[in-house]
């Protein structure tokens, strides 16, 4: 006679919460309470009831509650390119905080287009997320005016032109960062300059310009005669490696002595560029990035760039967020930060 093993089943029902009362001896009621409101449970059954719930292994249906609350226990990080390791810090920073208060992040990428951008905000109204943290694509503020109308806050970052009265603002100065890389580069006695940028319909692209012109003119420099432009339509090293051609437009004599990028990735893309052209940094060209992300420090030479504090920008569009959510008394604030040179070898003075 043989015996037949049982086979463990390779799924199982879900514990419901009238299970996790049984075990505790309570009423469903009060496990919600331990769940949802704990401060009104009496402390030795909150501790039962959490022992149950360790012992059957509950998970809480999130979807149940959040069709009742109107409101899931996510918040949406939208950037504009998950590839840019700038957007890993800040997305480490908000969801460094978020984790903090019990919440789940949904990060999105709108990839510079507006109209992904425009899905993905939808989809965050579908799925009932908390708020957002959004990067937006351009000026037009119109998507976010609609999800807030259907009860869902947002913080927008890197952004410093958001209205008092629309919402809370957390941004760089980026005038400022474009001023001191104009002041570093024309201290080093380089006064014909290209800048390589992102589409200007990104508010932080037009603001770094204006603080590189702002350098030239308090240098006494005429910036329109200084700064040749080179836009390209998306802000990765792909269209920095691709800008090298209109850099080196109208051949040497016309060629800058400094290049200053709108962020890390156009200027390590158009520094490998250069450097396939035979054409030495910082010997023949000055470069300068913007972000300061890791690996500016790591390639050779080492990029100058214009530090953020990536994390920490994640961090306080967060806990803005969260006031937000939780405080009856929350009023919108913008908060700036300063940025700051960090000089390498990929800038030298002038031969």
């Amino acid at each position: 006679m043989s015996a037949t093993a049982s086979q463990p089943s390779s799924s199982r029902r879900p514990v419901g919460i009238g299970e996790v009362a049984a075990r505790a001896g309570v009423s469903p009621g009060t496990v919600s309470n331990v769940l949802n409101r704990p401060e009104r449970v009496a402390e030795a059954t909150r501790r039962r009831v959490q022992e149950a719930i360790r012992e059957l292994d509950y998970v809480r249906n999130s979807s149940g509650s959040s069709l009742r609350s109107g409101r899931s226990d996510s918040i949406g990080l939208l950037v504009l390119d998950v590839t840019n390791p700038f957007f890993t810090e800040v997305a480490r920073g908000v969801e460094d905080e978020a984790v903090e208060a019990g919440l789940a992040v949904i990060l999105l990428n709108s990839a510079e287009r507006p109209e992904r951008q425009r899905r993905s905000l939808r989809l965050l109204a579908e799925q009932r997320a908390a708020g957002a943290v959004v990067m937006p694509v351009d000026d037009d503020l119109s998507d976010l005016h609609w999800l807030r109308q259907r009860g869902i806050s947002w913080v927008l970052l890197d952004r410093g032109d958001v209205a008092a009265h629309e919402g809370c603002g957390v941004s760089v100065d980026n005038h400022a960062g474009g001023l001191a890389a104009g002041r570093h580069l024309i201290s080093l006695g380089h006064e014909r300059l290209t800048f390589v940028s992102g589409p200007f319909a990104i508010e932080q692209c037009r603001d770094r310009l204006a603080g590189l012109r702002a350098a030239c003119v308090e240098a006494g420099l005429d910036p329109t005669g200084a700064v040749r432009i080179v836009e390209r339509p998306q802000l990765n090293a792909r269209a920095g490696a691709e800008a090298v051609e209109s850099v080196l437009a109208g051949g040497p004599r016309r060629r800058p002595q400094a290049v200053f990028c709108a962020n890390d990735q156009l200027a390590l893309g158009l520094l490998k560029s250069l450097g396939r052209r035979g054409i030495r940094t910082p010997d023949d060209i000055s470069v300068v990035g913007y972000d300061d992300i890791d690996v500016a420090s790591l390639v050779h030479p080492g990029l100058t760039s214009v530090a953020q504090p990536k994390y920490e920008m994640g961090r306080a569009a967060m806990r803005l967020l969260l006031s937000e959510l939780h405080d009856p008394a929350h009023r919108h604030e913008r908060l700036r930060f300063e940025p700051t040179l960090v000089v390498r070898d990929s800038t030298s003075a002038r031969h």
